[in-house]
């Protein structure tokens, strides 16, 4: 049976009830993920004779040898599984957004007594209060600052008692009123708290007339100093109001959209209003899409952007209006928890914004695609320069990592048209090799890496493979793969550092090639030799931060284990009550003499432990 008679027979076997489907190749890989009201109906339209689609929705189409699907109780709960699996997935068919990382959110601790503020990048359904998000995320410094020093929380996470003998050095130094020790009423506390959150909602004018009878009050009653330290906290809170961008007199929380089209290129950039002030922007990027109109990008944006671990935040503006807007609604209403609603405003401030946020998304995909015009500028010149069969627009380069052979540990970065794509980045810990044979540690990362499945077939390859080192190095590399058989389809390389002192050719960058005796020696001035410089230095550092993790790890457990007093049971009881080694090693005295299982001499013993420079991890 034929691949499409196989399709044939699986669409007439799909049910008319909501769902969704995925649409994969002959090896399983999902190539593109929908949602349909009526399943069988929906399928059956890609495939109709004389079905009229866009050029990528054509090449999709000649790529799907199965169609899979499951099925939801409601269209609400197809949306949110399209979603997810859209996350989850990343089907290359499908509208990406290229940058898809969580914000900084501030979480404020409002389901415990004595709340605190800390930062955060996810929201969880855990009873706590979220503002945000802060993007970028530097803007969150100058936000902190001003909390810190005008509402004095407490930092630590451990539960208050409030019968501490001594408070922490951060009430010493006015950053924290010390509940742990009793010095503050938990109905005092509270007052405080009230005040954070109506200086994170925006609401300072509201904030700033109740310090301002505070002030009056402690004036009144002749505590001077008292009133001098409320007016500083208002001339800073009324400084950083002075900077805040007001956009809407409603104070209403809102994210607004705009979008713009360049050629082939399209932007969607969204505005974080909070309490009336535009609380940051961010932009996505989607390039030779195929076909889909603004809507279609928005609805794609809406649908990858919000989830359950993002702040959705009431309502929505839109610059045009979506096909199942109010099926999507419910959808973000019931991850939020509460009604959402998406509105395309027709006149007022709102539309005004939606205006604003396109002109933004205008003049950001311009720049946007300039830097790429460069980009692939540089790479077509390295392609030149090297003779690479292809245009390395995607490069995997690899380093290893250790000291003598101890904890070796191996990285892979990846460079998507000159720049880093993180998300794709890889660690690999070193198994099988004893001993400092880096050769047979690049072995191994690599025969991992492009290890060949039950079926023969190689993990997607990328343009170009890239190691760091020399002729040694690069036989690794092409050995492995000859022996996983994508020496034909990838260019390879390694770049070897220049070294100060040596031959007039090794004071500079070289790249050696397979099949080529000499190296290409780099002018130290060339973009080229910038670009390869940059991705060697990232994948030496993303290793280098991961053997000095493994290491720190190691040292303070040893370091812990031999602090007498400190056995299996103790040990593991201040790892679940402080979360981490780390956070072992950064708590106070006094906190760890609070933490269950311990005592104040047992306490002292591990506080010296952990902070003896002599043995402090590099």
């Amino acid at each position: 049976m034929s691949s499409k008679e196989i399709i044939q027979q699986s669409i007439e076997e799909l049910p008319r009830t909501s769902g969704v489907y995925l649409m994969k190749d002959r090896r399983g890989e999902i190539l593109y993920v929908g949602k349909a009201k009526d399943l069988r109906a929906r399928v059956r339209s890609y495939f109709l004779p004389g079905a009229r689609h866009s050029p990528k929705t054509e090449v999709l189409l000649s790529k799907v040898s199965q169609v899979d699907f499951m099925v939801t109780e409601s269209e609400v709960e197809a949306y949110i599984l399209e979603s997810n699996l859209i996350k989850k997935n990343r089907p290359r068919y499908n509208v990406m957004l290229r940058d898809d990382k969580h914000y900084p959110y501030l979480r404020l601790t409002t389901q415990e007594d004595f709340p605190r503020l800390e930062v955060v990048r996810k929201i969880r359904k855990d009873g706590a209060r979220y503002f945000g998000p802060y993007v970028p995320g530097s803007n969150l410094r100058s936000t902190l600052e001003l909390i810190e020093r005008s509402f004095p929380l407490r930092k630590s996470r451990r539960k208050i008692e409030g019968t501490d003998n001594r408070p922490c050095l951060n009430h010493q130094i006015g950053r924290c009123l010390a509940p742990c020790a009793g010095k503050i009423a938990k109905a005092d506390y509270a007052r405080i708290v009230r005040e954070v959150i109506l200086f994170l909602r925006g609401k300072n004018q509201e904030l700033l007339r109740a310090l301002n009878t505070k002030m009056e009050a402690a004036s009144r009653s002749r505590e001077y100093e008292r009133a001098a330290t409320i007016r500083d906290q208002i001339r800073r809170i009324e400084t950083v109001t002075a900077q805040q961008k007001i956009i809407s007199a409603s104070l209403e929380d809102k994210d607004v959209f705009g979008t713009a089209r360049r050629g082939s290129s399209s932007a969607v950039e969204i505005l974080f209003v909070r309490g009336g002030k535009l609380l940051g922007k961010k932009d996505f990027f989607f390039d030779a899409h195929g076909g889909e109109d603004g809507a279609e990008l928005l609805r794609n944006t809406l649908i990858q952007y919000y989830g359950s671990d993002r702040l959705i935040p009431p309502r929505i503006y839109l610059p045009e209006a979506l096909s199942d807007a109010k099926t999507l609604a419910d959808a973000l209403s019931a991850l939020a928890g509460r009604r959402v609603q998406i509105v395309v405003p027709q006149r007022g401030v709102n539309r005004k914004l939606c205006r604003m946020a396109s002109e933004n998304a205008a003049l950001a995909l311009t720049a946007h695609r300039e830097r790429e015009s460069r980009e692939q500028s540089v790479l077509r010149e390295l392609q030149r320069t090297t003779g690479f069969k292809n245009l390395p627009r995607c490069i995997e380069a690899f380093d290893i990592s250790n000291i003598q052979g101890e904890l070796p540990v191996g990285s892979m970065v990846v460079f998507e048209d000159g720049r880093p794509r993180k998300s794709r980045y890889r660690h690999y810990r070193i198994r099988s090799v004893s001993g400092a044979n880096d050769y047979a540690m690049m072995e191994e990362v690599l025969m991992r890496r492009y290890r060949q499945d039950t079926e023969g077939a190689v993990p997607a390859a990328p343009d170009l493979v890239l190691m760091d080192g020399g002729k040694g190095q690069l036989h690794v590399l092409t050995d492995v793969a000859r022996r996983q058989r994508f020496l034909d389809g990838v260019d390879l390389a390694a770049l070897a550092k220049a070294r100060p002192g040596a031959k007039a050719a090794q004071r500079r960058e070289r790249v050696y090639l397979p099949g080529r005796r000499d190296p290409i020696v780099l002018d130290p001035e060339d973009p080229v030799c910038h670009l390869l410089q940059r991705i060697r230095d990232e994948a030496h550092r993303f290793a280098v931060a991961y053997y000095r993790k493994l290491h720190s790890r190691e040292t303070l457990s040893t370091r812990l284990e031999a602090v007498p007093g400190v056995g299996r049971k103790r040990r593991f009881s201040l790892l679940r009550h402080f979360g981490s080694l780390q956070r072992v090693r950064e708590a106070s005295l006094e906190e760890l003499i609070a933490a269950p299982s311990m005592n104040r001499q047992v306490a002292a013993r591990v506080y010296d432990a952990l902070h003896n420079e002599s043995g402090r991890t590099p």
